[in-house]
């Protein structure tokens, strides 16, 4: 219908179209919610994402740092007593002096200085290294790193942070991102336009004051996690709850790009620089945590993905590294996301030369880990992308210590050499960081370098740092990092630090204990065994060493002392069937048969459906004479474990010297 004029309208006014009346209020609308913007910006409202987390909540959120008064007189920040299980203690001034240039480091327990503490941490070489590089501000460095953070709970910690007029955060952050459980329903069944549009609104402060205004205190549309970490690993045995999981990868990642850009405008909000550091790992020397088929355990190309790896395990064992290689790339045909496979396969391409290749694979190992506790490719890339994008000064140490590690050793696949572990440096590596940064603040001009800061001035403040380290103390932090990956299964990774530990330490019987099971797997006997009597020289009633020694000098045939050894053990665990079965097995292999089936029979009472015990107590009475016993017990071990075929060629040798003319005779 046309709009024409009437006699009760002005000849000379139109009538407009509806697509100019649709245009005229959405720009009337998008004015007035722009103006609003504007006006509770300037009033110091800031957009709901920069202070809360759309992807998961917190149960709670106690301060790290809380007032206390200094021995001047002085307000002081402190480091609340609750929190010393995750951090360092720290203090400094409540109100900052004005030649002060303060700098947070934030990030998780690299940052924090694992295994050891912040004296050797890199927050604690820059708070060593800036004054020398630059006397003319008061350099205060603040270790804020919290064991097993990820980016999120850095995030929240930043907001806290923020309020203590911070010049400088640096931020080391990635490894941890899959520590915790967490899941993201809210997002999962969301179209990718819903997402958007849903982060475009919680961007502007009108959304943040309508949801105070309107949500009620108890909604909550994301997961909550504890106050402090929860870290899965620590509710199970090792990482088996670990499962591969792509759709949860892909959310991480996400929400891991949001933390950083929510890290960013906090340090805007309060004035302060930002650099991000990529972190880095143990390529080289430290093998996935979990690996997984792509397939069920018990489908055929688990039988033909079996047989390769096992091919090119012993392959590689028997240092055939080429023939090695082309085993493993067989079995990769089937599934090459078994992240061992990676690893071994990286490993044996190192040790011929075939670098580029070396480098992919190791860098897989860690992507396909299931168990994934080191950053993955993804989160390196994000922390590059965003910096790039939003400009936020980064130290790329991972490509620093590529570089460094081809001028050291001839390739760029960085290992022990400068890990205690799979992600914690090594003194000298912490170091290296803290010179990077320190590098990378000259470019920006935070740094103003002086004449004398050169490689001598560097190597001064080495010296002083570590002259005041505590070698016991770093001694007893490398044994219980030794302690805590060989919970985790990494037995060869444990044991270097281990030996590291005891060459400190020679009185500490857990040091010693784990050097002893490292030397025993790694073949060197002797030293084993000489560790273990000096753990028993230390501690006479250590059980587990009593037994580990028993069964070392029972392989070297020492049979009378390793008697006297697994006879302490089940005097100390007078309920262990194994320890009676092993004092059996002793006395039958000396030929004391009737003392050896006396302590088979202490076995069966304990614990009557060994198979085991049966057997060897059906070859006790068989080298006594005494057949009927014999095989009564060979029975009852093939009805405990059919599988036996050992047992059963035994009975039916017994069996061929009786009348076979007796009815229903049989082996059941």
């Amino acid at each position: 219908m046309s709009c024409k004029s009437s006699e009760n309208r002005s000849p000379d006014r139109s009538c407009l179209p509806i697509w100019k009346k649709a245009a005229f209020a959405f720009v009337t609308t998008i004015a007035f919610f722009s103006l609003l913007e504007v006006l509770l910006a300037a009033i110091g409202i800031r957009p709901f994402v920069d202070t809360h987390d759309p992807f998961v909540g917190f149960a709670s959120n106690l301060p790290l740092f809380v007032e206390a008064e200094a021995n001047d007189g002085r307000a002081v920040m402190t480091t609340a007593p609750n929190k010393l299980a995750y951090f360092n203690k720290q203090s400094f001034p409540l109100r900052k002096a004005n030649d002060t240039c303060r700098i947070f480091c934030l990030g998780g327990s690299t940052t924090y200085g694992r295994p050891y503490t912040d004296n050797t941490s890199f927050p604690g070489w820059l708070r060593e290294l800036l004054p020398v590089a630059d006397a003319s501000k008061d350099w205060e460095v603040i270790n804020a790193g919290g064991i097993s953070y990820a980016s999120y709970r850095v995030a929240t910690l930043m907001e806290e942070l923020s309020d203590y007029e911070p010049d400088l955060f640096i931020v080391y952050t990635g490894h941890n991102e899959f520590l915790e459980e967490r899941t993201y329903e809210n997002l999962r069944h969301a179209f990718p336009r819903q997402i958007q549009l849903a982060s475009t609104v919680a961007k502007t402060r009108l959304y943040g004051v309508m949801r105070e205004l309107l949500a009620p205190p108890s909604t909550t549309s994301h997961y909550e996690l504890p106050g402090e970490v929860d870290a899965i690993l620590d509710h199970t045995v090792g990482p088996s709850s670990y499962h591969r999981d792509d759709e949860l990868k892909q959310q991480v990642v996400a929400h891991f790009i949001f933390n950083m850009q929510r890290m960013l405008k906090i340090a805007e909000s309060c004035g302060a620089e930002i650099i991000f550091i990529t972190p880095v790992c143990n390529l080289k020397d430290f093998s996935p945590f979990k690996s997984e088929n792509v397939f069920a355990d018990d489908s055929l190309q688990a039988v033909e993905w079996s047989k390769f790896f096992e091919q090119a395990r012993d392959l590689e064992q028997a240092e055939n590294f080429a023939d090695a290689i082309e085993a493993y790339q067989q079995a990769e045909k089937i599934d090459d996301r078994f992240a061992d496979l990676q690893f071994k396969k990286g490993r044996c391409q190192l040790a011929v030369g075939r670098l580029a290749e070396a480098d992919r694979a190791l860098r897989r190992a860690v992507d396909e880990d299931v168990c994934s506790l080191r950053a993955i490719k993804e989160i390196l890339d994000a922390i590059r992308e965003v910096s790039h994008e939003l400009q936020i000064p980064l130290v790329d140490f991972e490509a620093r210590l590529k570089n460094e590690c081809l001028k050291a050793d001839g390739h760029n696949i960085p290992g022990r050499e400068y890990f205690l572990d799979h992600v914690h440096p090594n003194i000298e590596t912490n170091r290296t960081i803290a010179l990077s940064i320190i590098g990378r603040m000259i470019e920006l001009t935070l740094v103003k370098p002086a004449e004398s800061w050169n490689y001598h001035a560097i190597a001064a403040v080495s010296e002083l740092v570590e002259s005041n380290i505590d070698d016991a103390a770093h001694a007893v932090a490398l044994r219980n990092l030794a302690k805590v990956l060989n919970w985790s299964g990494k037995h060869y990774e444990a044991g270097p630090l281990a030996l590291q530990a005891a060459k400190t330490l020679p009185d500490d019987p857990e040091a010693l204990f784990l050097s002893a099971a490292y030397l025993k797997m790694t073949g060197d006997a002797a030293q084993a065994v000489e560790h273990y009597r000096r753990v028993l020289a230390i501690k006479p009633d250590y059980s587990e060493a009593h037994q580990r020694l028993g069964a070392a000098l029972v392989e070297e045939k020492q049979y009378e002392e390793a008697l006297k050894h697994f006879k302490t053990v089940a005097g100390l665990k007078p309920d262990d069937a194994q320890a009676h079965q092993m004092v059996g097995a002793i006395l039958a292999e000396v030929g004391r048969f009737d003392q050896a089936i006396t302590e088979y029979n202490r076995a069966l009472q304990l614990d009557g459906n060994d198979a085991n015990v049966h057997y060897n107590l059906g070859l006790a009475f068989e080298r006594l004479g005494q057949a009927d016993e014999a095989r009564a017990h060979y029975r009852r071990a093939i009805r405990l474990d059919p599988d036996d075929t050992v047992a059963r060629e035994k009975l039916f040798a017994i069996l061929k010297n009786v009348d076979f003319a007796t009815p229903n005779q049989n082996i059941d």
